[in-house]
């Protein structure tokens, strides 16, 4: 489902590279649920164009470097409520994050003329700031 939620994403469905992707994922998807629903899955093969059956079809496989991350999406919460969300690199360390979420507008709005008690850090998720 993360992969068709993603995939639904795509804004350019007329390129070249657009397409290639996505008869990839839809084979990708076909072998994948085809041990849960054969009848379905058979028939779906043949209509993407393959000759062969469904049956001697490789298993995807996971390519390592396109699951690293170059950003994260932080979620900056003020008293646990959240208050902005910031993309920052993936190697940010927790000053950088705090320095850039505290420069966030909806973030000012609540940490302004206000003593910060506690920052709490989970690196690549969560930044909380309580307030006083």
């Amino acid at each position: 489902m993360e992969l068709l939620n993603k995939v639904a994403k795509l804004d350019d469905l007329t390129s070249e590279t657009t397409l290639a992707v996505l008869y990839e994922v839809y084979d990708a998807c076909v072998v994948m649920l085809y041990p849960i629903i054969p009848h379905v899955n058979f028939k779906l093969w043949k209509q993407l164009g393959h000759d062969t059956d469904i049956d001697s079809a490789a298993w995807p496989t996971v390519d390592e470097k396109a699951l690293v991350e170059d950003e994260k999406l932080i979620v900056v919460q003020v008293n646990g409520k959240v208050r902005a969300r910031i993309t920052v690199s993936a190697t940010a360390q927790e000053e950088d994050v705090k320095a850039i979420a505290l420069a966030e507008e909806g973030v000012k709005k609540f940490t302004d003329e206000k003593e910060i008690k506690k920052i709490i850090f989970i690196k690549g998720k969560l930044l909380n700031i309580v307030v006083a």
